[in-house]
């Protein structure tokens, strides 16, 4: 069987580790008559930067990546009315998706995300008769809550277009999946699976303990992370006498100067590596996760892993493996900043039960989950 489907070159954050994972265990996996053809859009905004076009086959995996000159998203949706014009913009990128799916013949075409890239495919994707599967990631419709009501509108429709009876569709959590089917699509899904994302095995073998003083919040600069509850928590705690050091990973170059100001009580550490955030994760008391809405969660998942307690929203949906694996107690309410001080002094002093934790790694291996995930991808088929 072959697969063709988006990449990115990148791989830090929750889809390129998700991707990495699966296409790392095909690699390793002698017993499988499979072949994937990842596909790297890579977009260039500039018409003179140098256009790139290669194609590469290691073993089972095959990576094709394409240089497109196309116009930033953000600046696309203002100057346009309707997703035909959207269309219109990125048809560059639709018809290198064409041609590649009529030359690779895939069985099966996986659209990772539903942002613009993985839409892109999904156009493209119409005009073959190649069964397709839509991993969901994020909810794009949530994403964008907080950019002006034109563009958002736009990204929401486009999210809608993904409401397909030939697609099969693969959620990280139930909360996810509801969510889709009453903000989005407005009706229940039939054709879809439940599978968590994994945790990268170098985790589990993170064994020290931070100092209890010290608090990690791994997060990008964008509203849905609630990037308020940093600074508005930093405030709290510096009113407590810098009680906690509060550490935050994020874009450093993405936060603006006026946010940096008030970020004057938190420690700023640019972006990890998988391997660095461990390390991080190790060296912390407890890690707080104070997004006002996640399809899942791998930073708190990650934490506890590492043996570090990560405090999370009931609107996250890795809440409901917490509650699997009998850590409700991690599950807290945000917005009262006493509330989340209390807690943190709960739980900083305190590590991960081991029972815990194996219990975790025989859940969540990227074995036992990809094993899964390539199980979907042959019914899909069939």
């Amino acid at each position: 069987m072959k697969i063709l489907t988006n990449i990115q070159s990148v791989q830090v954050g929750g889809i390129s580790q998700s991707v990495s994972s699966f296409l790392q265990f095909i690699e390793k996996n002698n017993d499988t008559d499979i072949n994937v053809v990842g596909v790297d859009i890579i977009r260039k905004y500039s018409p003179n930067d140098q256009i790139l076009s290669t194609r590469k086959t290691r073993n089972k995996i095959t990576t094709i990546t394409k240089t497109v000159f196309c116009k930033e998203i953000h600046s696309v949706l203002l100057g346009i009315n309707s997703l035909k014009d959207l269309e219109k913009e990125y048809q560059s990128i639709i018809e290198t998706f064409k041609k590649i799916i009529l030359l690779e013949k895939p069985d099966l075409i996986v659209l990772n995300g539903t942002y613009f890239i993985p839409w892109c495919l999904h156009l493209a994707a119409k005009t073959f008769n190649i069964p397709v599967l839509l991993h969901y990631h994020g909810i794009i419709t949530k994403e964008t809550e907080s950019w002006d009501a034109h563009s958002h509108l736009l990204m929401k429709q486009m999210e809608q277009t993904f409401d397909n009876s030939r697609i099969q569709y693969i959620f990280p959590s139930s909360l996810a999946k509801e969510v889709v089917e009453d903000q989005v699509f407005g009706h229940k899904i039939s054709h879809s699976a439940i599978l968590p994302n994994s945790i990268p095995a170098h985790f589990f073998e993170i064994n020290s303990k931070g100092a209890s003083r010290n608090i990690g919040i791994v997060n990008r600069w964008t509203a849905i992370k609630n990037p308020k509850f940093v600074t508005e928590f930093a405030k709290y705690n510096h009113g407590k006498k810098g009680a906690y050091k509060i550490n935050l990973v994020t874009d450093v170059n993405s936060i603006k100067i006026q946010d940096r100001r008030r970020l004057k009580y938190v420690t700023l550490h640019s972006g990890m590596s998988p391997i660095k955030l461990g390390k991080f994760y190790g060296a912390m008391g407890a890690i707080l996760c104070p997004s006002i809405f996640e399809s899942y969660g791998n930073v708190p998942q990650e934490a506890v892993a590492s043996g570090t307690p990560a405090l999370v929203g009931n609107n996250m949906g890795i809440a409901e493996m917490f509650r699997t694996l009998g850590l409700e107690d991690f599950i807290i309410d945000f917005s009262s900043l006493k509330n989340v001080f209390e807690k943190v002094n709960e739980f900083s002093n305190q590590s991960v039960n081991k029972n815990i934790r194996n219990n975790m790694k025989n859940e969540l291996s990227s074995d036992k989950l990809n094993t899964k995930l390539l199980n979907i991808y042959k019914q899909t088929t069939h």
